[in-house]
């Protein structure tokens, strides 16, 4: 059994999935920077699904994702040098609407819909020196 492997990187902050927005008349929405954010997924996961000749799966999907935040410009040097460590993680941005967005972000082109994610690992850090905030994505499956 062969193992299929897609892995890319969003650029920038890394935005979670926003709650649902309702206008006064009910009529429900996205909020514009989610819907931009999960653009910006689908644009990065389509690249690289193109560039490995590859078609939305049907099979079951393992997930690992890693989001890189920028240090506060607030944070004094220790706890730069903190968050450089790892001993301090971003404290905005639940790491469940992390997961969300990335996941709708790939539906239709990495798979047909995100139910078919069985495993999920998701991390959020602080960006190293000299990097630009991003989330990096790698997405697996097997090719029964």
């Amino acid at each position: 059994m062969t193992v299929k492997e897609c892995e890319f990187v969003v650029s920038g902050n890394p935005v979670g999935k926003g709650r649902p927005r309702f206008t006064k008349t009910g009529r429900v929405y996205t909020p514009a920077k989610t819907k931009e954010y999960e653009t910006r997924v689908r644009n990065s996961a389509w690249a690289e699904m193109a560039k490995q000749r590859l078609k939305p799966s049907e099979r079951r999907m393992s997930v690992i994702l890693t989001s890189c935040f920028e240090i506060p410009k607030s944070y004094s040097k220790k706890q730069v040098l903190e968050c450089q460590a790892g001993v301090q993680i971003p404290k905005r941005i639940d790491v469940d609407n992390l997961i969300k967005s990335i996941l709708d972000g790939c539906n239709g082109i990495v798979w047909h819909d995100d139910h078919q994610v069985w495993h999920v690992s998701a991390f959020k850090r602080y960006v190293d020196v000299d990097q630009e905030p991003h989330t990096r994505v790698k997405i697996q499956w097997d090719q029964g």
